[in-house]
């Protein structure tokens, strides 16, 4: 089957039916992959703030870590607070002066010392000792921003119901659209040029 080709003389835009299909579900894919991203975000960030809130840990002083939160093995935990997000500026940590020092390769200290100029970067976590604690001051805060997702799985379908129906509506009506506007602007170009 042939697609059709969309020529437009005001818009410098020439696309056929086949590369408009595929930036449509290219950018309909990487909305998929962030409302899931987002998802699994919300969900783990939630049982941190949780399980913070249920063992008391609002100071330095009864800071616990992972494992005595019962998240010890979760890596997309152990990532939002590596990565100084917004659950790592909630979520703080007790000793982290007790950590070693982060250690660059070559390329890495000069990228980082001599091309960024940057401070220098804090130590590594080590998620076995770390300590972390939700301080009471942001604690409201912190479930408000990170809710309870009763259902993740009904969000995701949701979206995803969503994001192909308006795939579908674009492709079906997005290059009528430029048509009409191109034809618009074909028109209204050949009056503007009567007021010079």
């Amino acid at each position: 089957m042939q697609r059709k080709l969309y020529v437009f003389e005001n818009l410098d835009l020439d696309i056929n039916g086949s590369s408009f299909l595929f930036i449509v579900w290219g950018i309909s894919v990487g909305i998929l992959l962030g409302v899931l991203l987002s998802l699994i975000y919300r969900v783990h960030a939630h049982k941190l703030v949780t399980a913070l809130a249920e063992h008391g840990a609002t100071d330095r002083e009864h800071a616990l870590t992972l494992a005595d939160l019962g998240l010890g093995k979760n890596r997309v935990v152990r990532r939002m607070l590596g990565n100084g997000g917004s659950l790592a500026s909630t979520v703080l940590c007790a000793n982290e002066d007790e950590f070693p020092p982060r250690k660059l390769s070559k390329l890495g200290y000069f990228w980082h010392y001599k091309f960024l100029r940057g401070d220098p970067l804090p130590p590594k976590t080590d998620y076995s000792i770390a300590r972390f604690y939700l301080p009471e001051e942001k604690r409201i805060t912190a479930e408000l921003r990170f809710p309870r997702e009763n259902h993740p799985v009904r969000s995701f379908l949701l979206a995803v119901l969503g994001v192909c129906a308006v795939a579908f509506f674009a492709i079906l009506v997005l290059p009528e659209l430029l048509v009409m506007f191109d034809n618009l602007v074909s028109q209204v170009k050949p009056m503007t040029r009567r007021f010079y």
